[in-house]
């Protein structure tokens, strides 16, 4: 049949008054365009605009004439040139035939290797060759390689959106398509995607033969001989199963066997993955689990192709292997897909680290209440020296960068003694028990265990409001009391009165930035936060506490004083860390704002109250000004809200998608939550006798 009898069979289908129409004259230029196509690139080229074609929707293109089709009228306005089209293949075998030939012919000269193999499955290469290379796809025309179905494909659906909207029709619309287009089963045009998903079998288990038995995942997995590795046996399994449907024979005892050594190896998996505690784990491992667990799927798929019976069963394991591709040849050009799988473990393990730590915040008992006023009243009396310090930094008139350093020193050195110290601070406290209650969350999500969450929430919060108000009331009176002893010893004021009047008009919230500057105290609260569970990642991966232990210093010293202070540098790694970081950080940051002309300052509750008293302990009561006092209390008010909101928001926020709690799951936590706190809003606030406690874990 040529190309114009084609486009005229097409136009002859329809009544004689509808064959003018502009948009069924298009339909028909392009069907005849790719039935005349005679190379490959030319037919790829009318394939794909015919394609691009009838996504387009078009409410002008008369209906096909015959039976009504089913469907709502948002459907068939949506869909109403893909289906027309297929009632044309559908009502005439010619067409059809012509239709499916050329298909079969691409097919045929294309090989579908890297679009089975690759797809939406990172390389072997790392996260930062990965990266590199889609950013250079981004930036750089790619060339044309008509022989690889992936880049047609890519070609097709060449955004989230065209893939989105192909899959979200309706499901007879897509099978009616499919099978209009596609050759016949038994067609010779099949062979080469058989090839094709044969070789893609062997790739993916050779990849995964290969980074499963790296050193970076041997170390944690399973002691034993790599022979006995699942991961080994994995690619000798496959070759049988290749053979099995190549030569048809024994195909239901190779892929048995088959199935079983994939479910050791996602074992395996989930040995390494328990192994990170003892272990640490870094962007390499995430990386290379993250190839596994995904190749593991995807031969899953191809296999679920290969060895399904003809009909029904085989077509639909096929579609799904083709929305699989297709969205993930997509995700392939993606920098957020490829952060967002790459970080995910990372960020999980680092959260548990920190939730670790924030445990330690958390009071469950009278007794423990009471220890946290201790801690929080002596953290805040600390903070008196701290804040004094800050103030003679700030106005000693040193350079910017010099003032950061000291400013960030003092900091560090306020913070690192506290945690030595058993001190409370409480703006550090959110970030890490944000980390600790998304744990519990992901542990309670069902109605069995809500009470243990509200409970767990209880004593947050009135935790966090026994660690504020004790820094404080501290730090606010041991401010004055400084101030005075200040006075009586050297007969002069602390501060001078301009400075002392910048510290009480510098936290009015109308008249400066310190509700912005809380809010990125917040912030900064919560990166220390991540970076205390970075610093402890990083000391379990490199194994530094063993190493400390088995250092050659103990031919010289007491083995046991090793060990004690092995044992110290563990409990407390993370809490330096994220000390040492977060004063850095609150000193700094003034200076890059500085630096790059940015209005930045910092607003850290506790020390802004202990520059405000060390202010009122400086000025005159004349000078004070009833208005200036109010809108300063004001401000340290809102700091207090901003700094322990944000920094509580984020590291919650985070921990939950870390955890994969979904947004239902917060949505029912919060109403289960707001129902307890009308219910009884005095546990809070304050703990519980302790026989009532006793009496709430029994239940």
């Amino acid at each position: 049949m040529s190309a114009e009898t084609i486009r005229n069979q097409i136009l002859a289908l329809f009544p004689a008054g509808q064959r003018g129409n502009m948009s069924l004259l298009a339909l028909a230029s392009r069907a005849q365009a790719f039935s005349d196509a005679q190379t490959l690139q030319a037919r790829v080229d009318a394939f794909v605009a015919l394609l691009s074609w009838l996504r387009v929707r078009d409410e002008r293109i008369p209906e096909f004439p015959g039976p009504v089709e089913p469907g709502t009228d948002r459907e068939k306005r949506l869909w109403k040139r893909e289906r027309v089209w297929i009632a044309i293949l559908e009502n005439s075998n010619e067409i059809r035939e012509e239709n499916q030939a050329a298909v079969a012919a691409i097919l045929e000269a294309t090989d579908g290797v890297s679009l089975f193999a690759q797809s939406g499955l990172p390389s072997d290469r790392g996260l930062i060759p990965e990266t590199m290379d889609r950013l250079s796809r981004i930036i750089l025309p790619a060339p044309r390689e008509e022989t690889d179905l992936a880049r047609i494909f890519l070609r097709l659906f060449p955004t989230r959106r065209e893939v989105d909207r192909f899959f979200s029709s309706p499901p007879d619309l897509i099978e009616r398509l499919v099978r209009v287009n596609a050759p016949p089963e038994g067609s010779s045009a099949w062979q080469k995607p058989v090839e094709s998903l044969l070789d893609a079998i062997c790739l993916l288990a050779a990849r995964i033969q290969g980074l499963g038995l790296s050193e970076k995942l041997r170390v944690r997995s399973q002691p034993g001989r790599v022979q006995d590795s699942p991961f080994y046996r994995l690619s000798l399994d496959s070759d049988m199963l290749v053979d099995a449907v190549q030569s048809n024979q024994g195909v239901a005892a190779a892929a048995q066997s088959w199935k079983a050594t994939v479910g050791e190896c996602r074992a395996e998996l989930g040995t390494i993955v328990s192994h990170l505690d003892a272990r640490g784990v870094n962007l390499d491992i995430v990386y290379a689990l993250d190839v596994i667990e995904k190749s593991l799927l995807r031969m899953e798929i191809i296999a679920g192709v290969l060895v399904a019976q003809p009909g029904p069963p085989k077509v639909v394991t096929a579609q799904r292997l083709m929305r699989e591709v297709i969205r993930g040849r997509v995700r392939d050009g993606s920098l957020w897909q490829l952060g967002h799988d790459s970080f995910h473990l990372l960020a999980r393990k680092i959260v548990e680290w920190a939730g670790k730590t924030g445990e330690h915040y958390i009071t469950s008992n009278r007794g423990e209440y009471a220890s946290m006023w201790k801690a929080a009243l002596g953290g805040g009396l600390l903070t008196v020296g701290t804040a004094a310090i800050k103030m003679e930094v700030t106005f000693a008139g040193f350079p910017p960068f010099l003032e950061g350093v000291l400013a960030g020193l003092n900091y560090a050195v306020s913070f690192v003694l506290m945690q030595s110290w058993h001190l409370a601070l409480a703006t550090k406290q959110p970030s890490m028990t944000g980390a600790a209650l998304a744990q519990i969350i992901h542990k309670c999500r069902d109605e069995s265990t809500s009470e243990e969450l509200v409970q767990y929430v209880a004593r947050i919060v009135r935790s966090q409001l026994a660690a504020a108000l004790g820094n404080i009331v501290a730090v606010s009176a041991g401010a004055l009391v400084f101030s005075l002893l200040w006075l009586g010893l050297s007969g002069h004021p602390f501060l001078s009165e301009e400075t002392a009047l910048y510290a009480v008009n510098s936290l009015n919230p109308l008249r400066s930035g310190t509700v912005f500057y809380a809010m990125l105290t917040g912030v900064i609260l919560w990166l220390s936060s991540l970076a205390g569970g970075w610093v402890e990642n990083w000391s379990v991966y490199h194994q530094l506490p063993k190493a400390i232990a088995e250092h050659r210093l103990g031919t010289a010293l007491n083995p046991d004083t090793l060990a004690r202070i092995s044992n110290s540098f563990s409990k407390n790694v993370a809490g330096w860390g994220g000390s040492i970081v977060l004063g850095f950080m609150l000193g700094m940051t003034p200076v890059f704002g500085h630096f790059f002309g940015l209005p930045l300052d910092v607003r850290h509750v506790t020390l802004s109250m202990g520059t405000l008293a060390l202010g009122i302990g400086s000025l005159p009561y004349a000078s004070w000004g009833r208005g200036k006092l109010l809108m300063a209390f004001l401000g340290v008010a809102m700091t207090f809200v901003m700094n322990l909101g944000v920094s509580f928001y984020l590291a919650l926020r985070l921990a939950l998608r870390a955890q994969d709690v979904s947004r239902s799951d917060h949505l029912e936590i919060l109403r289960t939550l707001w129902r307890r706190f009308r219910a009884s809003p005095r546990e809070f606030f304050f703990p519980p006798a302790e026989k009532a406690q006793v009496a709430q874990t029994d239940q």
